[in-house]
């Protein structure tokens, strides 16, 4: 059934799904979802479309359908905007690719809208049905990795001398970048080690905020990368062995070192980012939000105060 049957029936389903407005309390805004194409191969580009239609006196506060595109890299995106008669169509275009071979659904998401009188609405979206397909669609997705050839016999002398200085000419080029990239690393923590255990802390915590992977559904990748910046800054500040230790080693050793309630505090941060990493927890936005804010503040409290230089007229005075 999977085979012959699923592909019409999602077919006949993504008919449906983008040839309905979405349900609205009100006849006058209505928002659609829709794709130009049903069944994509890897790495295909998949034009998403999202299209509100309302009149002139309702106003589309927000759009965002990146939470229900996490299963796929968003390539590109632009809003569009124009009048039809009395009514205004607007919305999102994105540019969609997929890597992984699979049945996918674009889950319904909420689009929120102002009347003329000022009360705030919102309209649910249509569903919609993706399926990412090998190259050769008669193979399994497992199929696509192909089995090692057997060994072939050199005939030509010239070709032993290819398959000789080609490992040598590799291992050269090799042996070069590695101790380029050697150097390169070295330079870099040499400057990383002229900033302070916070002030490292801090810039690698913004970069993390900063970064795309919370969009792309990253979330373990995330807080794994969270909880290293913190123990980072626990092995600089307090001189301990923190990225090689369990979170369990790693409290015991900063109970004495930190006040009762900034312990509870790291222990709750750390304690959340093995949740996510080991336990596959999915995080709600408002959680995401709360332990950036924790991570900055266990910096804010347990920061080493550093003095200012004393000016010279002072020394002089004493």
């Amino acid at each position: 059934m999977k085979s012959g049957l699923v592909p019409i029936l999602w077919c006949l389903m993504l008919m449906i799904g983008t040839s309905k407005n979405a349900v609205c309390a009100e006849s006058s805004v209505s928002a659609k979802v829709e794709v130009d194409r049903a069944f994509a191969t890897i790495g295909d580009r998949i034009n998403f479309r999202v299209t509100v239609t309302h009149k002139p006196e309702l106003t589309i506060l927000e759009i965002d359908p990146t939470e229900v595109l996490r299963d796929f890299e968003i390539k590109e995106s632009n809003s569009f905007s124009y009048k039809e008669k009395d009514k205004i169509s607007e919305g999102k275009n994105y540019v969609l690719v997929n890597y992984t071979l699979g049945e996918y659904v674009i889950r319904p998401f909420k689009i929120a809208y102002r009347a003329k009188a000022g009360e705030v609405s919102q309209l649910m979206t249509n569903s919609l049905y993706i399926t990412i397909q090998s190259i050769d669609k008669n193979k399994t997705p497992d199929s696509d990795i192909r089995g090692v050839k057997g060994v072939r016999k050199i005939k030509n002398p010239i070709w032993l001398w290819l398959f000789v200085l080609l490992p040598l000419t590799a291992l050269g080029i090799g042996t070069w970048l590695y101790y380029t990239r050697k150097n390169q690393l070295q330079n870099q923590l040499a400057a990383e080690k002229v900033l302070l255990p916070h002030e490292e802390a801090y810039q690698a915590l913004n970069r993390l905020r900063n970064s795309d992977l919370i969009r792309r559904g990253l979330v373990k990748i995330y807080f794994f990368q969270m909880s290293e910046i913190l123990r980072r800054y626990f092995e600089r500040r307090y001189r301990i062995r923190a990225l090689e230790s369990t979170t369990y080693e790693l409290t015991k050793e900063l109970k004495n070192k930190l006040q009762t309630d900034h312990f509870k505090l790291v222990d709750e941060v750390l304690t959340f980012c093995d949740l996510v990493k080991f336990a596959k927890y999915d995080p709600s936005p408002a959680e995401i939000l709360r332990q950036n804010s924790q991570s900055k503040l266990i910096v804010d409290v347990t920061k080493e105060e550093v003095l200012p230089p004393v000016p010279e007229t002072a020394k002089n005075e004493t």
